[in-house]
């Protein structure tokens, strides 16, 4: 009984000076006039901003490819088809109130773009807008030296359980070369579990996921990502969340469009030509390729050329 006694005195001194600690911590940062985050947002539209995200689809990709895949060669069918990208789909298209440069993506919640501030420098110093092909290509080349660090990795790993064989030996020592210097990074800050080594483990985690990621990689030139706008569009009698980039870019704005874009309007293209001078022409942009002085490249803010998107904006074939 005394001892029972005793506990709860403990109990209580316990309960006591833990209150005493919170209750200062929390009149510190202001309570009760600060009451915290709420439990779920009230409103409607606030609840549908932090929501909306995670109802959204994933894109799924395979690496290796499906093996439904027929191989097609005799190496193929030994060592197994060969892997490739799976980038998400860019769905262009034409529209008499919108121009000839307007394209959507399905809206996926593990969609990536390039920061504005890269993907603005690349169009302007390297000349990428509508033709980014050989940005696609680089991705392309990335994904697969990824794959063959991987498959070092791997390598190097396999070696770690064959005694036989001395890894400082030629030809194994290049494979020593390319990984040891990651496990010799990442030794003292992964613990061993029962005497296993989980870098090996981490390290061909984080190859899948950086190749994987490569494939949900998308290049919105010659627009911004930020310009991208989230809309609902009937596609296939089916309403799916997409990203929407139409009407005239940015960059087109504020820095002048690339000469050979307009020499292709002037020689092969006179309708798009007319288009952008009959719908732009207000904003003192240049559409010619021929200038008989300096080239004039008119600068909006960007609270101005929001504006002058959201005036023209219209909706269109079931655009929601």
């Amino acid at each position: 009984m005394v001892f029972n006694n005793r506990i709860k005195e403990v109990q209580k001194l316990a309960y006591d000076g833990f209150s005493i600690v919170f209750n200062s911590i929390a009149k510190f940062l202001g309570y009760p006039d600060v009451p915290g985050m709420p439990i779920f947002p009230l409103d409607s539209k606030s609840r549908e901003q932090f929501t909306v995200q995670d109802l959204l689809p994933k894109h799924i990709t395979e690496i290796p490819p499906n093996q439904a895949q027929r191989p097609e060669t005799l190496t193929e069918a030994l060592f197994g088809t060969f892997p490739y990208t799976m980038p998400i789909e860019k769905h262009f298209y034409q529209h008499k109130a919108e121009g000839y440069y307007n394209f959507y993506v399905e809206n996926y919640r593990n969609m990536y773009f390039l920061p504005d501030w890269l993907s603005g420098y690349i169009q302007i110093h390297f000349n990428i807008t509508v033709d980014h092909s050989n940005l696609e290509l680089c991705r392309d080349v990335f994904f697969y030296v990824v794959l063959l660090y991987g498959a070092i990795v791997s390598l190097r790993t396999m070696l770690f359980w064959m005694l036989a064989i001395n890894p400082y030996t030629y030809p194994w020592v290049f494979a020593v070369d390319f990984v040891d210097w990651i496990y010799d990074g990442l030794a003292g800050i992964l613990p061993c579990i029962v005497g296993i080594d989980l870098v090996p483990t981490f390290l061909g985690m984080l190859i899948g996921k950086i190749a994987d990621s490569v494939n949900h990689l998308v290049f919105t030139m010659p627009f911004l990502p930020s310009e991208g706008n989230k809309v609902k569009m009937l596609i296939d009698g089916e309403l799916k969340d997409v990203v929407q980039f139409h009407y005239l870019p940015y960059l087109w704005y504020k820095y002048s469009i690339p000469l050979n874009l307009r020499e292709f309007w002037y020689a092969e293209r006179p309708d798009i030509l007319n288009f952008m001078e009959k719908n732009y022409g207000q904003f003192g942009i240049n559409f010619q390729p021929l200038l008989s002085g300096s080239e004039v490249s008119p600068i909006l803010d960007s609270t101005g050329l929001t504006d002058s998107i959201i005036i023209h904006s219209k909706d269109f074939f079931g655009l929601l």
